[in-house]
């Protein structure tokens, strides 16, 4: 067996996309760039909603004046939008994706991050709305002709390429996948430019097919401007679009046994790096509680896998929850403590079985 594949645990890199309480929080921006356009002179319901949600969401509102709401809203919405479109990158790909949507999603984001015929695809079809890339996801709250913001254009754009990526992806990106392509896009009027960039696709992803080396983004990912620039806020983006992401969460117990296994040494390691580095916050050790130790599907389903991964992803928790780092509320300490011992139980049997085994023997 090839001892690479193997090994690869971590899911595809994907776009983490919005959810949970990130999900809302993008809904109410846009709903109130929307109400900035059309009623500007009743704001102050909306305004309220988007201040709770950064609160619920662990945004800073330190600039949440009425004199700057309007630059305010605007880094939450830049922010909301580069979480949507943040890679999971623990641990890159280290084997052949598989064909369908999570190569089509790996391609997307090497498109996102403008990688040769792939960036030029997304920027052709964002220069036919009048629009570049850049802009778009500089500027996320402005307001389109078509009264949409620049990132619902954005995520149109988006979904553009993926539609094509995915027709190609069901040749293997021949050229009879090109034609297929061309022909299902009927939007465009540059038939001919189109075919050109899509070929071009298709010998760059053919090449990486048979060469069965996935490009990585070590290279690509310097080339677009970050949000984020201070290294508290890089730690939360990071925790947020891959710690707590469904996504990263379920590509992982896709592995099973050895995902479960994995997921306990993420865990782990991020409370002990904590405690040299102190980049941990307080309300990161309570969702991370909440989404891995405390969630009752996970525990179901590493009590059916690998009981010890959960018993040492909760001794973990534990003990950060007694240290000096994580002032845990009474509530989350209990119930990880009685997590702790009903693993402890069957574990102390099996000690206690294989002592009189050894006796009898």
């Amino acid at each position: 067996m090839d001892r690479r594949r193997s090994e690869y645990l971590y899911p595809p890199m994907r776009m983490a996309g919005s959810f949970g309480a990130l999900e809302q929080m993008e809904y109410v921006l846009t709903a109130y760039f929307h109400l900035r356009v059309i009623e500007p002179w009743d704001l102050e319901v909306i305004k309220e909603k988007v201040r709770k949600q950064a609160v619920i969401c662990h945004f800073s509102d330190g600039r949440a004046e009425d004199w700057e709401f309007d630059a305010y809203a605007a880094a939450l919405y830049r922010t909301v939008c580069e979480l949507k479109h943040t890679p999971i990158r623990t641990g890159l790909a280290r084997g052949d994706l598989p064909a369908g949507a999570a190569r089509v999603e790996y391609l997307l984001l090497l498109a996102h991050e403008g990688c040769g015929a792939l960036g030029e695809l997304l920027r052709f079809f964002a220069a036919k709305s009048g629009y570049t890339p850049e802009e778009l996801c500089e500027h996320p709250g402005l307001m389109t002709e078509e009264e949409q913001t620049y990132s619902q254009c954005y995520d149109a754009l988006l979904d553009r390429v993926r539609k094509l990526l995915a027709i190609m992806d069901w040749e293997d990106y021949s050229g009879k996948s090109v034609l297929a392509a061309v022909a299902a896009e009927d939007g465009c009027a540059d038939k001919a430019g189109l075919a050109s960039l899509l070929l071009r696709v298709s010998d760059e992803a053919s090449a990486w097919l048979r060469s069965g080396d996935s490009p990585t983004l070590r290279y690509v990912w310097p080339r677009r401007r970050r949000v984020l620039s201070e290294d508290s806020e890089e730690i939360r983006r990071r925790f947020r679009s891959e710690a707590m992401n469904p996504l990263f969460i379920g590509g992982m117990a896709a592995h099973g046994r050895r995902g479960a296994m994995a997921l306990a040494a993420y865990v782990a390691r991020s409370c002990q790096w904590d405690a040299l580095c102190q980049g941990l916050e307080n309300w990161m050790y309570e969702d991370m509680a909440r989404a891995y130790a405390l969630n009752p599907n996970m525990q179901r389903w590493m009590r059916l896998v690998c009981p010890g991964a959960l018993r040492h992803l909760t001794g973990s928790l534990l003990a950060a929850a007694h240290g000096p780092r994580w002032h845990a509320s009474l509530q989350t300490r209990t119930e990880l403590q009685w997590l702790y011992r009903s693993l402890e139980k069957p574990q102390q049997s099996r000690r206690e079985m294989a002592a009189s085994e050894k006796e009898q023997a």
